[in-house]
């Protein structure tokens, strides 16, 4: 299973979000304050995956 972060923005409203790809599912949260923020989650959300795969019996690159 892949996994990559990604962080854009600023949007319109100076908003950053976050584009999240595990094991080829793709998906947006949006609403951090600052890029910082957004990559911080993110190193969080991945960790976080990366534990429930392995629970699972499951590897991620």
């Amino acid at each position: 299973m892949t996994k990559k972060a990604e962080t854009q923005g600023p949007d319109a409203q100076g908003k950053f979000s976050l584009a999240v790809s595990v094991g080829g599912v793709t998906t947006t949260i949006g609403g951090f304050s600052s890029k910082m923020e957004g990559e911080d989650y993110a190193v969080s959300f991945l960790r976080r995956i990366k534990e429930l795969a392995k629970e699972d019996g499951r590897t991620v690159a």
